[in-house]
C-alpha cells in the first residue's frame, strides 16, 4: 500500500486560550481514496484533529497549491474508452457527470492541474485501467 501526502504548516492565535498555536493541513491518498486533515496544537487546549475522506475543500487545496504549486496530468495517445476518464474522476472527486466530462476533455488536451496528491492518485487509477498518462509540473497548457 503506497500513501502519498502533502502538508502545510500553519501558525496563528488560539481562539480559546489566546496563545500561539501550530497546525498542519494535510492531503493524502490512501487505499485509492483522497483524505484531508487539519490538526492544531496549543499549550492551552492541547490537540484538535479533524480528518475527512474525500476531496479537500477549496481553502485546503489553496493552501497546498500556494505552498507546493500544481502538478499536471495529461493523457498520452488515444483513449479507447472515454468512460474510464469520467468514472475515475467521479470516483475520486464525487463530481457530476458534466464536471467529469470537462475533466475528460481537459486531461486529453491541455491537461488537468491539481495538487500532487490528486494528480498522483488520478494517474495511478487511470494507469490501472489501461490509460497511459504523464504527470509533472509545467506539462499543462
Amino acid at each position: 500500500m503506497v500513501m502519498v501526502e502533502q502538508a502545510v504548516r500553519l501558525t496563528d492565535t488560539c481562539e480559546e486560550c489566546g496563545g500561539a498555536r501550530e497546525g498542519w493541513v494535510v492531503q493524502l491518498a490512501k487505499n485509492d481514496k483522497l483524505r484531508w486533515e487539519i490538526e492544531w496544537e496549543c499549550p492551552g487546549t492541547q490537540v484538535s484533529h479533524q480528518w475527512v475522506w474525500g476531496p479537500a475543500p477549496a481553502h485546503v487545496r489553496a493552501l497546498l497549491i500556494e505552498r507546493h504549486g500544481v502538478e499536471c496530468l495529461k493523457v498520452v495517445g488515444e483513449v479507447q474508452r472515454k468512460g474510464v476518464l469520467l468514472k475515475v474522476f467521479r470516483e475520486v472527486f464525487g463530481t457530476s457527470i458534466s464536471e467529469a466530462k470537462e475533466f475528460g476533455q481537459n486531461v486529453t488536451s491541455s491537461g488537468y492541474e491539481g495538487t500532487r496528491v490528486e494528480v498522483d492518485l488520478l494517474a495511478k487509477l487511470l494507469s490501472d485501467r489501461g490509460v497511459e498518462v504523464e504527470m509533472g509540473p509545467g506539462l499543462c497548457g
